[in-house]
């Protein structure tokens, strides 16, 4: 009698494990994110208060929630110190990330800082700035990088 409670007891745990994984699975289906080899920077979700684009590994433009402008997260390359915001307009090739930083009230002297240009060697973490655009064009020919954004 003892054994044929513990058998039906037995069965009926394996029964309601299957079950568990069948109402799991319909619950949290799997994503085919998860499962691939693509890195999770690439897809996961970072935040509530902000929307986000990565670009190339570490780097990506954030929105926050309520603001007019994108910014581009700089954090990643060497002795930088602050995103670039409002980023006004931006390129990606397989190495570079570059384009313009749009003009951006100096709040100490309450005056608008003209645009920047800048550009990112990605393999490097390196990031160079440009006041005019003649010289940013000049090396964006130098690197053969299309001027368009």
């Amino acid at each position: 009698m003892r054994s044929t409670c513990f058998l039906l007891l037995g069965i009926c745990c394996f029964l309601s494990c299957k079950k568990t994984e069948k109402v799991k699975e319909k619950l949290f289906p799997e994503t085919p994110y998860e499962t691939s080899e693509i890195d999770n920077f690439y897809w996961a979700d970072s935040g509530w208060d902000y929307n986000m684009i990565p670009l190339i590994k570490p780097y990506k433009i954030i929105k926050q929630q309520g603001q007019q402008e994108w910014m581009l997260n700089t954090s990643a390359s060497k002795n930088e110190i602050s995103d670039l915001v409002p980023l006004e307009s931006i390129s990606i090739t397989d190495k570079y990330i570059y384009g313009v930083q749009g003009e951006n009230l100096n709040f100490e002297e309450t005056a608008t800082n003209s645009s920047v240009y800048f550009l990112i060697n990605t393999k490097e973490m390196r990031i160079q700035y440009f006041d005019k655009e003649s010289d940013f064009k000049t090396e964006l020919k130098k690197l053969n990088l299309p001027e368009e954004f």
